[in-house]
Formats: C-alpha cells, sequence, structure tokens
C-alpha cells in the first residue's frame, strides 16, 4: 500500500497547500507513525525529534510548522472529509497536533483495512461501515489520474 500517496492526496483534498512547511513534516511524521502507532502517543518525546532529526531543524519548529498544517486543515471547505476524519460538527474545536495524528492515523488505516493490489488498483474498505466501498475506491483513482496528468 502507497501510504505516502494517500496520504498526500487526503491533505491536497483538505486544501493545505504544499508551501507549508509543515506539510513535509505531517507527511514524513505520518509515514513514521504509520508504522509504529507509539509516535502518536509520544509526539514530544518521539515524533517531534524524530522528524526535526530527518528536515535538520528543531523540535519547535516542527510543532509549530505542523499547527499551521492543523488549522489549515481546520478551515478546510471540504466539510464531508473534516467530518469523516475529525468528526468535526459545527461546535466541536480544533484538535491538537496529537489529535490530528491520531484521526489521521485511525482514518488511513481503517481505509487502508483489506487493501489488496488488485488489477493496479487499490480495494479499498470504508471507515463506517468496514466493507469494500467502490465510492471511496473510486475518488481515489480519481485522485490518483488527476495526479499523473498535472503538470510537476
Amino acid at each position: 500500500m502507497e501510504y505516502k500517496r494517500m496520504i498526500v492526496d487526503t491533505l491536497d483534498y483538505l486544501g493545505v497547500n504544499k508551501s507549508y512547511l509543515g506539510y513535509d513534516y505531517v507527511v514524513y511524521g505520518m509515514l513514521l507513525t504509520l508504522k509504529d502507532k507509539e509516535y502518536a502517543t509520544y509526539i514530544t518525546k518521539s515524533l517531534y525529534l524524530d522528524i526535526a532529526k530527518h528536515f535538520d531543524t528543531s523540535w519547535n519548529c516542527v510543532e509549530k510548522n505542523i499547527r499551521t498544517v492543523v488549522n489549515a486543515v481546520w478551515n478546510s471547505e471540504n466539510v464531508e472529509l473534516l467530518e469523516l476524519i475529525f468528526k468535526k460538527s459545527s461546535g466541536a474545536k480544533k484538535p491538537t497536533n496529537k489529535e490530528f495524528f491520531r484521526y489521521m492515523y485511525e482514518y488511513i488505516t481503517d481505509i487502508c483495512r483489506g487493501c489488496e493490489k488488485g488489477e493496479g488498483w487499490l480495494r479499498v474498505v470504508c471507515p463506517v461501515s468496514n466493507k469494500y466501498c467502490e465510492a471511496l475506491e473510486s475518488f481515489y483513482i480519481k485522485l490518483t489520474r488527476i495526479r499523473e496528468i498535472e503538470p510537476k
């Protein structure tokens, strides 16, 4: 499973601009978290430090720039995806960085549970029904095709 593609597509679909310094920090941090869930628990003591080391910066810089990305996500106009990932309602408060990584971890692992590579495409499982979801699969196929066409 290409986790990086799913992370990038989700952030893009939420309207997060790649020009944010925290964008790459979130992508790398999510990849670490998907390898070891403990990163989502010990965000200050391990995740920030490992991201900072990888990007040759300070953990304070990592924390601040991830917070900027979380703010951008929270202000997204994609209400359906915000509700699906973060259970956002009109009265919900913005997640902390730690909550952001937990929600994103749950969302991606739920979608990818049962994913199989077949004929070049993913078998995507709905996080709500835990069954194969043709709509989510077609969503990711469309995003992948759009990305292949877009100039780099």
